[in-house]
């Protein structure tokens, strides 16, 4: 597809797919840009995913660990608006934000709501906050452009491939807790689970 057919479909919205990542806000913010500039209105989309595909990834408040993940995600995707709308302030754009929650795996859900929405762009992040640190393209924006049949625009952010202390928390929590269930399962004991002189 040219750019002068992206630029002459102006009903035709840009689909936003994000993970309230560093480089999916990157990708927001430049499809705002974009936005401003031929006219055409933003769908955000979150793909809602199994828990057991990425473990970790929604946190429920501590008081209600069984609150829905679309109820957690939607909570994030407020917090994730107001951090962009209060560093971004002059993008108009983000006023008029169609969001979208959909449940799914999130390479074909994004594609296939693309063209249900007969979206002109797909625009989102180079690597989620769940994507291995030496990967350069992420495996979902990868999927994605290898299953899209409009174009897809992968943004990075500026701190592309750094974590913040939150992240890096986060993930090393997650290692821990998975090392832990993986001893489990394979019938080895911890270090303190064993008695501290084994010779008495």
């Amino acid at each position: 597809m040219s750019s002068d057919r992206i630029f002459s479909e102006i009903g035709s919205p840009v689909l936003v797919a994000i993970d309230f990542s560093e480089d999916s806000k990157a990708a927001l913010i430049w499809a705002c840009h974009f936005a401003q500039c031929s006219g055409a209105p933003i769908t955000l989309l979150h793909v809602v995913h199994d828990m057991a595909s990425q473990p970790g990834f929604y946190h429920p408040k501590k008081t209600d660990r069984l609150e829905p993940m679309q109820d957690v995600a939607e909570a994030m995707m407020v917090e994730f608006l107001e951090q962009v709308r209060t560093e971004h302030p002059e993008l108009s754009a983000l006023d008029t934000l169609d969001l979208q929650f959909v449940p799914g795996l999130p390479p074909s859900r994004i594609v296939e709501v693309a063209g249900l929405l007969k979206a002109q762009l797909i625009v989102m992040g180079s690597r989620g906050i769940t994507s291995l640190p030496h990967k350069l393209l992420g495996a979902v924006a990868e999927r994605v452009a290898e299953l899209s049949t409009i174009p897809v625009v992968v943004v990075k952010s500026e701190t592309h491939g750094e974590m913040g202390k939150k992240e890096k928390k986060r993930v090393k929590k997650q290692i821990k807790k998975d090392r832990k269930k993986l001893k489990e399962i394979l019938g080895i004991k911890s270090k303190e689970d064993q008695p501290d002189d084994v010779n008495e």
